[in-house]
């Protein structure tokens, strides 16, 4: 029986065993071989979010009180995962783009077999595995610098140097940027932002980041800030260290303390424009260059861009461990992130 890493709550993982349901038509059975988690969805997903307290209404696009019956479920053993990379062991009747033996990846759980839709499915080709899960990340921050419609020339701030705002911060140089200054307080992630574009490397906790980055640009700012950590006194600083009538890009669920959040001040002396990202179809929200882009375009062409080699996942999915050794690292992701940028795990 295959097995798979669940947790309740995030401070304790485990693995378990778990049965496969019978292969449809459409459908592809891959053995994993890496798979990863996205840590700030995880972090969501397990503490809490808008949807924890309301119910989200489609029709009005409003979260409204949730009704006095109803009651959020308990926690109860779930999985865990985002992407995953594997060789095709067996496909259903109806498939034709891929045959066993083929290398493989897409939206997955952390476990040894999988079965995805034909059609969610990509072939790895020449990527790297690393590459491979990285690609949604990479999407996100693909849409948010277009978000942030950043141009050749432009200066920017990258705000959280997790794996969306290290892919953000390539990416950002891939659109034409001619400064990038990346800011986070753990040392491993602004050592890969230097690395791989960032003009500077500043750390929040011994600094003031918004007067740094004024100072270094002749005292105006970046025409783009772009905020990945869902952190408010980042946020914050991303509206400060723009230039007058700048643009902040925030891209993840939002702080869930907005008290260091002051928009009295230099939100309001400076009126930059605030572009809410999310690159999620789910949420029904057009691309803001519809019709010419939507979300498939957006995401064909992030991976693109690993294949041309613009891109690349290789140290931000760091540290690599063992399936066995996966349910002792992951409590990691929340109580000493130092450690790691993105968690992959290794099936042998």
């Amino acid at each position: 029986m295959p097995r798979r890493i669940v947790t309740e709550d995030g401070s304790r993982f485990w693995i378990a065993d778990y049965e496969l349901a019978p292969l449809a038509a459409d459908e592809v059975k891959v053995r994993v071989t890496l798979a990863a988690p996205k840590h700030g969805t995880e972090a969501q997903l397990l503490t809490g979010s808008a949807f924890s307290a309301k119910e989200w209404n489609p029709e009005l696009r409003l979260f409204l009180p949730r009704p006095e019956t109803s009651t959020p479920a308990p926690p109860s053993p779930r999985g865990i995962g985002n992407m995953v990379v594997g060789e095709v062991l067996e496909v259903g009747a109806a498939v034709t783009r891929f045959a066993p033996g083929d290398r493989v990846f897409g939206y997955g759980q952390v476990r040894e077999q999988v079965h995805l839709p034909e059609a969610k499915l990509f072939p790895l080709g020449e990527l790297s595995e690393a590459d491979a899960v990285c690609c949604d990340p990479a999407h996100v921050a693909f849409v948010a610098v277009r978000d942030g419609n950043i141009r050749i020339g432009d200066d920017v701030a990258v705000f959280g140097l997790g794996a969306i705002g290290l892919l953000a911060v390539q990416l950002a140089r891939a659109a034409g940027a001619h400064r990038v200054f990346a800011v986070d307080p753990l040392a491993l992630r602004r050592e890969h932002a230097l690395a791989h574009g960032a003009t500077a490397a500043l750390n929040p906790l011994s600094c003031d980041p918004a007067l740094e980055i004024k100072l270094a640009t002749q005292k105006l700012g970046v025409d783009v800030a772009i905020e990945t950590s869902g952190n408010g006194k980042a946020l914050n600083d991303s509206i400060r260290c723009v230039r007058q009538c700048g643009t902040v890009v925030h891209v993840p669920w939002g702080p869930k303390d907005a008290s260091a959040l002051k928009l009295g001040e230099e939100f309001h002396h400076n009126r930059p424009t605030i572009v809410g990202s999310q690159a999620w179809v789910g949420w029904g929200n057009a691309d803001r260059s519809h019709p010419l882009w939507d979300h498939e375009r957006a995401y064909l062409a992030t991976i693109q861009l690993f294949r041309d080699r613009k891109l690349t996942g290789e140290g931000i999915v760091t540290p690599i461990v063992a399936f066995e050794d996966a349910p002792d690292v992951l409590p990691t992701i929340f109580t000493a992130p130092e450690k790691s940028i993105k968690i992959g795990v290794r099936f042998e």
